[in-house]
C-alpha cells in the first residue's frame, strides 16, 4: 500500500483512531500504521484482536506495531528490574509498554488500587523471585516505550529496538533500575525516624537513593526523603522532631511511607502517653493509605492504637526479650515462598533462615483473619518467657476486610538488622552509611519495596495489571 493512500484511509478513521506520544523526538505523536496489513475494501483500518477472540476493531498507536510471528515464535522484551543501587534485583515490580502518557502520581497516602497503572498499557509483566520479567507480543521498531513501577516508583525509559518474532533482552541494568533521584522518574515521599537502636535508615542510601534527595521537613517535595529525630536518634541539625511529626495526621499524610526506627525502649512520653494523641494520628494515618515500617518496640503503633480491630491482630507481650534465632520465612503462601526464594537469588540466604543482629519477642500471637505472618523463631533464652513464636507480620487497614477495599499497610520485624556495625544515622547521614548491605538487610529491602507496592491478597499470587 502506499503511503499517500494509507494516509487518505487514516483521514476516514478519526473516530478509532488516536495518536499518543511515544517520546521520539519530531515524531513524538505519530500514527504507526502495520501498511502490510489487510484493511479491506471498505478501508476500515489495521485491524487486531481484541481479548483474544474473533472480533477485531481498528489498532491504535503502538498496537498498530504488534506483529503476529506464526510458527511458535513471538516478539518479547526479557530483562531484569533493579533498586536505585543498578544491584538489588527487584520481585513483583510492574513492568509495561504504555500507549499514552501515564498520568502524574499523587504524593502521600492515598488509596492505591491493584491493576490501577495508567498510560493504557498494551504489555504487562511482574518480575518474579529473580527479578525477571518477560514481556510478549511488544510493539516492534525503533524506540519503544517502557515503564518500570513498584507503586509510586517509577521510572519511564525507551528501548532503543525491538526486533519482531524474537527474544530482546535488556542486559543493563541502568536501563530497568528503578530511579535514584527525582530527575529520572517518580519516587514515593518517605518520612524516616531516628532512634537510639538499630540503624533502620541506612538501607536507603544503600538501596541507592542519592544523597541529594535526603533532606528535611522544610525541603517539601524537593527532597523525597525527610529525616526526623526520636528518642535517643540523630540526624543532620536541621532535622524535625519525630514526636511533632507523629502527633499530626495530616502531617504524615504528606508521606507516602514512614519508616520507623526503634528508640531503644517503648518512650511514650514522647507519643502523648499511652493514650496519647500520636498513637490516634498513627492511626488516621494508616486508614487513609499511609504505610508504616517498625521494628522492635516501634510495636507500640499497634499495642496502643485506639483502633479496636488493629490492635486485636496482634497479642504482644512488648518488653523486648530475646527470642530465638535465626527467623525462618513463613513459606505456607505464594509472596512467602516468593520472599524465600528471593533471599536465596539476592543474598544467597538458604532456606529462608535470615541471621539478624538480634530476634526479639515482643510477639505472643497474630490474628490469622486479620494479619499475615511472614517469618518465625524458636525459643528464647528463656523459653518459658519467649516460646517459639511469629517474628515478623503485616497488617493491612482496613482490618478485616478484603483486599480490594484496604489501604494502608503496617510491616513489623520484630529484630535488630543493623545494630552492629560502622554504620550510624549521624549528623553526617546518609554519607555516615558506609558499609556494603549486610546479607539480613536484604530482609529489610524487600519489605521497604513490597510495603510501596499496592494492597493485595498475599494467599493469591500477584497478578500483572490487564492491558487496555
Amino acid at each position: 500500500m502506499k503511503s499517500s493512500h494509507a494516509l487518505s484511509l487514516l483521514v476516514g478513521l478519526g473516530s478509532f483512531i488516536t495518536a499518543i506520544s511515544v517520546g521520539c523526538g519530531s515524531d513524538a505523536n505519530r500514527i504507526i500504521v502495520d501498511e502490510d496489513a489487510d484493511i479491506g475494501e471498505g478501508g476500515s483500518g489495521p485491524l487486531f484482536n481484541s481479548d483474544g477472540g474473533d472480533a477485531k476493531k481498528a489498532c491504535v498507536g503502538l498496537q498498530c506495531q504488534q506483529k503476529e510471528c506464526g510458527g511458535g515464535k513471538d516478539t518479547t522484551v526479557t530483562g531484569k528490574v533493579f533498586a536505585p543501587n543498578g544491584k538489588l534485583a527487584l520481585y513483583n515490580a510492574i513492568v509495561y509498554v504504555p500507549n499514552a502518557k501515564p498520568e502524574p502520581l499523587t504524593q502521600g497516602a492515598t488509596c492505591d488500587k491493584c491493576g490501577a497503572v495508567t498510560g493504557e498499557p498494551i504489555v504487562t509483566a511482574l518480575t518474579d523471585s529473580t527479578g525477571t520479567f518477560e514481556l510478549k507480543n511488544v510493539p516492534v521498531g525503533k524506540d519503544i516505550p517502557l515503564v518500570i513501577q513498584i507503586g509510586k516508583w517509577r521510572r519511564q525509559v525507551v528501548i532503543p529496538e525491538v526486533k519482531e518474532c524474537t527474544e530482546n533482552a535488556l542486559t543493563d541494568p541502568e536501563l530497568t533500575r528503578l530511579p535514584k533521584n527525582q530527575t529520572e522518574g517518580d519516587m514515593p515521599r518517605i518520612a524516616l525516624t531516628t532512634g537510639g537502636c538499630d540503624k533502620l535508615g541506612c538501607m536507603l542510601p544503600k538501596v541507592g537513593i542519592d544523597a541529594s534527595e535526603f533532606g528535611n521537613a522544610s525541603d517539601g517535595p524537593s527532597k523525597s526523603v525527610h529525616i526526623y529525630r526520636g528518642a535517643g536518634g540523630s540526624g543532620p541539625a536541621a532535622s524535625g522532631d519525630a514526636a511533632a511529626l507523629w502527633s499530626n495526621a495530616e502531617a504524615m499524610k504528606q508521606y507516602d511511607m514512614l519508616i520507623l526506627s526503634c528508640e531503644c525502649d517503648e518512650h511514650l512520653e514522647n507519643k502523648g502517653g499511652a493514650n496519647g494523641a500520636a498513637f490516634a494520628a498513627m492511626t488516621a494515618y494508616l486508614e487513609a493509605g499511609g504505610r508504616i515500617f517498625t521494628t522492635d518496640f516501634m510495636y507500640s503503633w499497634y499495642r496502643y492504637t485506639p483502633n479496636a480491630n488493629l490492635k486485636s491482630a496482634v497479642n504482644l507481650r512488648g518488653g523486648a526479650p530475646v527470642g530465638g534465632s535465626p527467623m525462618e520465612i513463613d513459606t505456607s503462601f505464594p509472596k512467602g515462598q516468593a520472599l524465600s526464594d528471593w533471599l536465596d537469588a539476592a543474598a544467597n540466604i538458604k532456606g529462608g533462615k535470615v541471621t539478624p543482629d538480634v530476634v526479639w519477642g515482643n510477639i505472643i500471637s497474630l490474628d490469622a483473619a486479620k494479619s499475615q505472618q511472614w517469618a518465625t523463631s524458636g525459643p528464647g533464652t528463656n523459653p518459658a518467657v519467649v516460646p517459639a513464636g511469629p517474628r515478623l507480620f503485616s497488617v493491612n487497614l482496613p482490618v478485616g476486610v478484603p483486599a480490594d477495599q484496604q489501604c494502608g499497610k503496617g510491616v513489623h520485624i520484630d529484630a535488630h538488622v543493623n545494630q552492629t556495625g560502622s554504620d550510624a544515622v549521624s549528623t553526617t547521614y546518609p554519607t555516615s552509611c558506609n558499609s556494603p548491605l549486610k546479607p539480613a538487610e536484604n530482609l529489610l529491602t524487600f519489605f521497604f519495596f513490597d510495603l510501596a507496592s499496592c494492597i493485595q491478597n498475599e494467599a493469591e499470587p500477584p497478578k500483572p495489571p490487564p492491558v487496555k
